[in-house]
Protein backbone atom coordinates (compact mmCIF):
# COMPACT_ATOMS: atom_id res chain seq x y z
CA UNK A 1 0.00 0.00 0.00
CA UNK A 2 1.65 3.20 -1.44
CA UNK A 3 2.76 6.05 1.37
CA UNK A 4 -0.23 8.65 1.89
CA UNK A 5 0.79 11.99 0.29
CA UNK A 6 1.61 14.57 2.97
CA UNK A 7 -0.18 17.86 1.52
CA UNK A 8 2.43 20.59 1.51
CA UNK A 9 2.05 24.38 3.24
CA UNK A 10 0.90 27.19 1.09
CA UNK A 11 4.36 28.93 1.67
CA UNK A 12 5.82 25.48 0.27
CA UNK A 13 4.20 25.49 -3.19
CA UNK A 14 5.66 27.65 -6.15
CA UNK A 15 2.89 30.11 -6.13
CA UNK A 16 3.06 30.48 -2.46
CA UNK A 17 7.12 31.74 -2.98
CA UNK A 18 6.15 33.85 -5.85
CA UNK A 19 3.31 35.95 -3.69
CA UNK A 20 5.54 36.09 -0.53
CA UNK A 21 8.87 37.40 -2.91
CA UNK A 22 6.20 39.77 -4.34
CA UNK A 23 4.99 40.89 -1.18
CA UNK A 24 9.13 41.34 0.80
CA UNK A 25 9.63 43.52 -2.56
CA UNK A 26 6.57 45.11 -1.88
CA UNK A 27 7.71 46.18 1.54
CA UNK A 28 11.21 47.08 0.82
CA UNK A 29 10.31 49.39 -2.11
CA UNK A 30 7.83 51.12 0.04
CA UNK A 31 10.56 51.34 2.99
CA UNK A 32 12.91 52.90 -0.17
CA UNK A 33 10.86 54.90 -1.00
CA UNK A 34 10.20 56.36 2.47
CA UNK A 35 13.56 56.73 3.52
CA UNK A 36 14.35 58.80 0.15
CA UNK A 37 11.76 61.06 0.91
CA UNK A 38 12.60 61.66 4.07
CA UNK A 39 16.02 62.64 2.89
CA UNK A 40 18.09 60.10 3.90
CA UNK A 41 19.33 58.85 0.85
CA UNK A 42 20.10 62.70 -0.29
CA UNK A 43 23.76 63.27 -1.08
CA UNK A 44 23.86 66.08 -3.39
CA UNK A 45 26.30 68.85 -1.82
CA UNK A 46 24.99 71.78 -0.65
CA UNK A 47 25.77 75.14 -1.60
CA UNK A 48 27.68 76.77 1.24
CA UNK A 49 27.77 80.62 1.13
CA UNK A 50 31.13 82.25 0.80
CA UNK A 51 32.07 84.89 2.51
CA UNK A 52 32.77 88.38 0.60
CA UNK A 53 36.37 89.34 0.06
CA UNK A 54 35.47 92.80 1.04
CA UNK A 55 38.51 95.19 1.80
CA UNK A 56 37.47 98.02 3.83
CA UNK A 57 39.56 101.14 4.39
CA UNK A 58 39.59 101.91 8.00
CA UNK A 59 39.02 105.47 9.15
CA UNK A 60 41.84 107.73 9.62
CA UNK A 61 43.54 105.39 7.34
CA UNK A 62 46.62 107.12 4.62
CA UNK A 63 45.83 107.70 1.52
CA UNK A 64 47.91 107.49 -1.35
CA UNK A 65 50.59 110.43 -1.72
CA UNK A 66 49.71 112.45 -5.58
CA UNK A 67 51.53 112.55 -7.94
CA UNK A 68 54.07 115.69 -7.94
CA UNK A 69 52.79 118.54 -10.61
CA UNK A 70 54.51 121.63 -11.55
CA UNK A 71 52.14 123.64 -9.29
CA UNK A 72 54.12 124.93 -5.94
CA UNK A 73 53.97 123.13 -2.94
CA UNK A 74 52.47 124.59 0.07
CA UNK A 75 54.90 124.85 3.60
CA UNK A 76 55.78 121.93 4.80
CA UNK A 77 56.70 121.31 8.40
CA UNK A 78 60.53 120.44 8.71
CA UNK A 79 62.72 119.02 11.68
CA UNK A 80 63.06 122.28 13.47
CA UNK A 81 59.49 122.64 13.99
CA UNK A 82 59.36 125.46 11.33
CA UNK A 83 57.61 125.71 7.90
CA UNK A 84 59.52 125.72 4.32
CA UNK A 85 58.49 128.57 2.02
CA UNK A 86 59.07 127.14 -1.75
CA UNK A 87 59.91 126.61 -4.47
CA UNK A 88 60.67 130.29 -5.77
CA UNK A 89 61.25 130.67 -9.39
CA UNK A 90 64.45 132.91 -10.52
CA UNK A 91 64.68 135.03 -13.39
CA UNK A 92 65.20 132.95 -16.26
CA UNK A 93 65.33 133.09 -20.34
CA UNK A 94 69.18 132.92 -20.69
CA UNK A 95 70.50 132.07 -24.01
CA UNK A 96 74.27 131.36 -25.03
CA UNK A 97 75.62 129.78 -28.14
CA UNK A 98 78.80 127.38 -28.11
CA UNK A 99 79.84 126.14 -31.36
CA UNK A 100 77.03 123.97 -33.12
CA UNK A 101 75.06 124.05 -29.88
CA UNK A 102 72.79 126.65 -28.46
CA UNK A 103 71.24 126.22 -24.58
CA UNK A 104 68.78 128.26 -23.32
CA UNK A 105 67.49 128.52 -19.70
CA UNK A 106 64.19 127.53 -19.70
CA UNK A 107 63.40 127.80 -16.54
CA UNK A 108 65.32 128.20 -13.04
CA UNK A 109 63.72 127.20 -9.08
CA UNK A 110 65.12 127.25 -5.97
CA UNK A 111 63.76 125.04 -3.34
CA UNK A 112 65.04 123.17 -0.10
CA UNK A 113 67.17 120.27 0.05
CA UNK A 114 66.75 120.29 4.13
CA UNK A 115 67.31 122.56 6.27
CA UNK A 116 71.37 122.99 5.95
CA UNK A 117 70.81 123.28 1.76
CA UNK A 118 68.93 124.09 -1.21
CA UNK A 119 68.76 122.98 -4.61
CA UNK A 120 68.64 124.97 -7.51
CA UNK A 121 67.00 123.44 -10.78
CA UNK A 122 67.41 124.84 -14.64
CA UNK A 123 65.49 123.44 -17.18
CA UNK A 124 67.29 123.97 -20.14
CA UNK A 125 66.88 123.48 -24.06
CA UNK A 126 69.54 122.45 -26.38
CA UNK A 127 69.32 123.03 -29.68
CA UNK A 128 71.90 121.12 -32.29
CA UNK A 129 72.39 123.04 -35.32
CA UNK A 130 74.85 120.68 -36.97
CA UNK A 131 74.56 117.41 -38.88
CA UNK A 132 75.66 114.96 -36.73
CA UNK A 133 74.52 113.66 -33.07
CA UNK A 134 75.67 115.27 -30.37
CA UNK A 135 75.63 114.66 -26.36
CA UNK A 136 73.41 116.83 -23.87
CA UNK A 137 73.63 116.25 -20.13
CA UNK A 138 74.90 116.82 -16.72
CA UNK A 139 78.62 117.33 -18.13
CA UNK A 140 78.10 120.36 -19.89
CA UNK A 141 77.41 121.99 -17.24
CA UNK A 142 79.07 123.26 -13.62
CA UNK A 143 77.41 125.58 -10.59
CA UNK A 144 80.41 127.47 -9.40
CA UNK A 145 79.43 128.32 -5.84
CA UNK A 146 80.90 130.97 -4.14
CA UNK A 147 83.92 130.42 -6.57
CA UNK A 148 83.71 126.66 -5.91
CA UNK A 149 82.60 124.46 -8.66
CA UNK A 150 79.99 122.02 -8.52
CA UNK A 151 78.28 119.00 -10.23
CA UNK A 152 75.14 118.59 -11.22
CA UNK A 153 73.16 115.54 -9.52
CA UNK A 154 70.75 115.25 -12.04
CA UNK A 155 72.10 112.13 -14.08
CA UNK A 156 70.81 113.93 -17.29
CA UNK A 157 72.05 111.84 -20.40
CA UNK A 158 70.32 112.29 -24.00
CA UNK A 159 71.50 112.23 -27.32
CA UNK A 160 70.16 115.32 -29.40
CA UNK A 161 70.27 114.25 -33.46
CA UNK A 162 71.29 116.83 -35.75
CA UNK A 163 68.93 120.11 -36.48
CA UNK A 164 66.78 118.74 -33.30
CA UNK A 165 66.29 119.85 -30.18
CA UNK A 166 66.26 118.20 -26.77
CA UNK A 167 64.97 119.78 -22.95
CA UNK A 168 66.38 118.60 -19.97
CA UNK A 169 66.41 119.21 -16.31
CA UNK A 170 70.13 120.00 -14.49
CA UNK A 171 69.99 120.10 -10.44
CA UNK A 172 72.89 121.33 -7.98
CA UNK A 173 72.79 121.09 -3.99
CA UNK A 174 74.32 124.21 -2.78
CA UNK A 175 74.91 125.19 0.45
CA UNK A 176 71.77 127.84 2.40
CA UNK A 177 74.33 130.41 3.22
CA UNK A 178 75.83 130.77 -0.15
CA UNK A 179 75.95 134.15 -1.41
CA UNK A 180 77.27 133.99 -5.12
CA UNK A 181 76.48 131.60 -8.26
CA UNK A 182 77.08 131.70 -11.56
CA UNK A 183 76.08 129.14 -13.98
CA UNK A 184 79.13 127.63 -16.20
CA UNK A 185 77.98 125.96 -19.45
CA UNK A 186 80.57 123.99 -21.52
CA UNK A 187 80.87 122.90 -25.15
CA UNK A 188 82.98 120.86 -27.19
CA UNK A 189 86.54 123.41 -26.16
CA UNK A 190 84.68 126.49 -25.74
CA UNK A 191 82.83 127.52 -22.52
CA UNK A 192 80.76 130.43 -21.04
CA UNK A 193 78.79 131.69 -17.80
CA UNK A 194 75.62 132.90 -16.74
CA UNK A 195 75.34 134.63 -13.39
CA UNK A 196 72.42 133.57 -11.11
CA UNK A 197 70.83 135.58 -8.91
CA UNK A 198 69.75 133.63 -4.94
CA UNK A 199 69.08 136.81 -3.41
CA UNK A 200 64.90 135.63 -3.07
CA UNK A 201 66.56 132.36 -1.04
CA UNK A 202 63.49 130.76 0.07
CA UNK A 203 63.70 131.69 4.24
CA UNK A 204 62.53 129.56 6.93
CA UNK A 205 59.49 130.87 8.05
CA UNK A 206 58.19 129.71 11.58
CA UNK A 207 55.61 127.43 12.29
CA UNK A 208 52.26 129.28 13.67
CA UNK A 209 51.04 127.76 17.05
Amino acid sequence: MAEEQKPQRWWQTVPGILTATAGIITVVTGLIVGLHQAGVFDTATKHVPQAQNTTRTPPGAAKPPAMPGTVPSAPTPSATGQTVQSPLTLAAGAEVRLGSAVYKILTAQLDRYNVEKLTVRFTVRMTNNSGSVDIFGDDSFRLLVDGVPRAPISGLLKLVYGHSAEDGDVVFVLPAATQSTVLQVRHSNESTEIPVDLSAKPELVEQKK
